[in-house]
């Protein structure tokens, strides 16, 4: 290798670690500004300075923390307003005059509830927890049964709900092994699949007319519009 070789691979490493160095810095200075934001309103706070525009409704900025941006100005403003619903103005040349803070954004309503199940002879089985008092919980499989007008439980599980001082009427009911006289209540919690049901009637009759089964029936699913998808084993809840 020549000396003029050496000496201009020596000046494109230099180039190179010029432009890394730059590179750097950019960064460095870009986290220094996110880190001078102690939240969320000191970092809109921050680039309202830097971008030298007018914000509205700062007051109803929560404490939320700071979010990490990139990009131009106006691209990282758009980032930190992600979470709430604003109207920006721009002037003639569409640059950014005001901002105006509405609220923040709520989380979209669910509307329906999709239950993995698993098949047992002919019913299907969900995976639900319960709770009589709020405080004792229990998970257990249950069948999912539209004719059972309520949720159904052996009377093993009233002392593991919590409910053992409750006051039950009596109901009688017929089962698959003959008719008998139910204990009626009410669970405080039902959970499936991420959504809570308060307030569940329930029949509690003796173990040995249940054997191990519980049935979810439509004190729970009359709540609900149901279609049960026998191919895939889905079974989905629309809210009424």
């Amino acid at each position: 290798m020549t000396i003029i070789d050496t000496l201009i691979s020596i000046n494109n490493r230099l180039r190179l670690l010029a432009i890394s160095s730059l590179a750097l810095i950019a960064l460095s200075a870009h986290a220094q500004n996110v880190e001078d934001a102690g939240d969320l309103f000191q970092q809109i706070q921050s680039l309202q300075s830097r971008m030298n525009i007018k914000i509205t409704g700062l007051e109803r900025i929560q404490n939320g923390e700071k979010v990490m941006t990139s990009g131009s100005l106006e691209q990282q403003i758009e980032q930190v307003l992600a979470s709430y619903n604003h109207i920006i103005s721009r002037n003639a040349k569409g640059q950014i005059e005001r901002i105006v803070i509405i609220h923040k954004k709520q989380k979209p309503e669910v509307n329906r509830i999709v239950l993995p199940t698993t098949l047992q002879g002919n019913h299907f089985i969900v995976s639900v927890a319960i709770s009589g008092n709020g405080s004792l919980w229990q998970t257990l499989d249950m069948i999912i049964d539209t004719g059972a007008d309520l949720v159904v439980l052996p009377e093993s599980m009233i002392d593991q709900l919590g409910l053992a001082d409750s006051t039950f009427s009596r109901q009688k009911m017929q089962t698959a092994n003959g008719m008998t006289e139910a204990k009626i209540g009410k669970l405080q919690e039902l959970k499936i699949a991420g959504e809570t049901v308060e307030n569940v009637e329930a029949a509690f009759i003796p173990d040995s007319l249940l054997g191990k089964n519980s049935l979810l029936g439509m004190s729970v699913l009359g709540r609900y519009q149901i279609n049960i998808d026998d191919k895939t084993q889905l079974i989905t809840l629309f809210k009424k």
